[in-house]
């Protein structure tokens, strides 16, 4: 062993865990769990000690054998140790971080409650302006709701995504915001690299921000719809409007609860239920209890790949997982006068309605028609897909 040799590793986190010490790169989303004795081995690396003279240390401290160059190549394989060109890296401060102090700062909070007890005051003093379901029928064309309700609502994802880009510049991780798509809708998505080695304490506000951004947007849009109405006291074009996107933040909002998808609420809970993959482990929990029910119990499925702490807590998560299911249903249900009133008005403006009317209608079915024609495609091709794979699977066993 090489008694002058030096490693050089990346900024580090170091995480109390039950099962030992969570050991993170900064700014990645790269861990590893690390048995006490094998952290402290780490922390003497990161504190500039030899190679030879950490393994000399470990020997006195813990009376047991090390494999250092075994050790080193798990370092070096989770990327914790520099390249032999890369300049030593020291933790820097994220831009924008000032904006996301700003953004939780004391002051932040109180704008955020005057904003919150404004719109508070005005639904109470305004019923007229207090969105619904119908709030988003707030156009009598067919295809300015469809087009207003569309693009209306990337601004609204867009801040939700936003407050979760800055709660994690506030602790100083280099969360982005980047644009992608979900089939051909436009999406914005946030990420949060390394907030797994923050404690969990720390991790509640970037988790649960962006329902907060949703519940502040909500506002935004009522104060708008109230102030249009004290000034010119009707519900112009654009307060209903308004009102019709407030609907839908809401219906974002509520979106959270549903705990079958992996939503904000959910990585809470995993956070600080101290789980791993709970989704896919209480699939499994629950495909298991079917599968004893009628009595197929050669496909269920084997739990052990599970961490424990998954399994133990599936067993009761599978009641909110339900329950997602249950409110999911409960609001499409809630959602169906909507879609009634929308389709009487599209119908009648086909068979009655005035040219404008008449070709908004028919421009609207032609491009509802469509998209649900592409669903439906992909649906197919993704089940012929997998038929050939599973056919082409038993070619090869036979």
């Amino acid at each position: 062993m090489n008694e002058n040799r030096m490693i050089q590793l990346h900024p580090l986190t170091f995480l109390e865990d039950k099962q030992g010490v969570l050991i993170g790169r900064f700014g990645t989303d790269t861990f590893a769990v690390f048995p006490e004795d094998g952290a402290a081995l780490v922390r003497k690396l990161q504190e500039g000690m030899g190679v030879a003279e950490a393994h000399s240390w470990y020997q006195d401290t813990y009376h047991d054998e090390v494999d250092m160059d075994d050790f080193l190549q798990t370092l070096r394989d989770l990327t914790f140790i520099c390249d032999v060109e890369e300049k030593e890296t020291k933790a820097q401060k994220v831009s924008g971080q000032w904006l996301g102090k700003l953004a939780f700062s004391p002051l932040g909070w109180l704008i955020y409650g005057a904003i919150i007890t404004c719109a508070l005051w005005l639904l109470y003093q305004y019923p007229q302006i207090r969105p619904g379901r119908l709030s988003i029928l707030f156009s009598e064309y067919a295809m300015v709701v469809f087009l207003g309700m569309t693009i209306g609502q990337i601004p609204g994802i867009l801040f939700h995504e936003l407050m979760h880009m800055l709660a994690g510049r506030r602790l100083g991780i280099p969360s982005e915001l980047s644009i992608g798509r979900r089939m051909y809708f436009l999406v914005f998505t946030s990420s949060m690299p390394g907030i797994w080695g923050f404690p969990k304490r720390k991790r509640v506000l970037p988790f649960l921000v962006g329902m907060f951004g949703d519940i502040l947007w909500y506002s935004l849009l009522v104060i708008v719809a109230g102030a249009i109405w004290i000034n010119t006291g009707e519900k112009t074009i654009i307060a209903a409007y308004c009102m019709g996107l407030a609907f839908t933040t809401l219906l974002r909002f509520f979106w959270q609860f549903y705990f079958h998808l992996q939503t904000d609420i959910y990585y809470l809970m995993i956070t600080m239920l101290g789980c791993v993959n709970l989704q896919e482990a209480t699939r499994s929990h629950l495909k298991n209890i079917w599968y004893g029910l009628i009595g197929k119990k050669n496909k269920m499925v084997d739990m052990s790949k599970y961490t424990e702490r998954d399994h133990q807590v599936a067993r009761w998560y599978s009641f909110f997982y339900a329950t997602g299911w249950m409110m999911m249903t409960g609001m499409m249900l809630y959602m169906i006068p909507v879609a009634i009133q929308l389709l009487t008005n599209i119908f009648l403006s086909i068979f009655t309605g005035e040219d404008m009317k008449f070709w908004d209608s028919v421009v609207f079915l032609s491009i509802t028609g469509v998209q649900y024609g592409i669903v439906f495609y992909l649906y197919l091709k993704e089940r012929r897909n997998k038929r050939e794979i599973r056919n082409l699977s038993m070619e090869q066993r036979g």
